[in-house]
């Protein structure tokens, strides 16, 4: 489990989107691949966005590793302190 703040500064906030910033979904899954240091992910098998992320949010990363004959299954899930924020399936391989 790794955890990440969420920096309400971060140049990102202001185009994604004026008025409501969010972190960008694409954002949220690189936290997820930070988190698996060793391996590349290969595949997104899945990806479930349940709420935004906001700005000053803190990201609890979970990740669930399934080895397979030539790759490693992860089942990962990102959430804050109000829950779940997206659950993602992937495929990797060392790195």
């Amino acid at each position: 489990m790794s955890s990440v703040h969420v920096d309400p500064a971060d140049p990102l906030f202001a185009g994604h989107y004026p008025g409501f910033p969010i972190l960008p979904g694409l954002f949220v899954l690189d936290h997820v691949r930070a988190a698996l240091p060793g391996h590349r992910v290969v595949a997104l098998d899945r990806a479930k966005f349940v709420r935004p992320v906001l700005p000053g949010d803190t990201l609890t990363v979970e990740t669930e590793l399934t080895a397979e004959e030539d790759h490693v299954r992860c089942a990962a899930k990102v959430s804050t302190g109000a829950g779940t924020v997206a659950e993602f399936k992937l495929k990797l391989v060392a790195s």
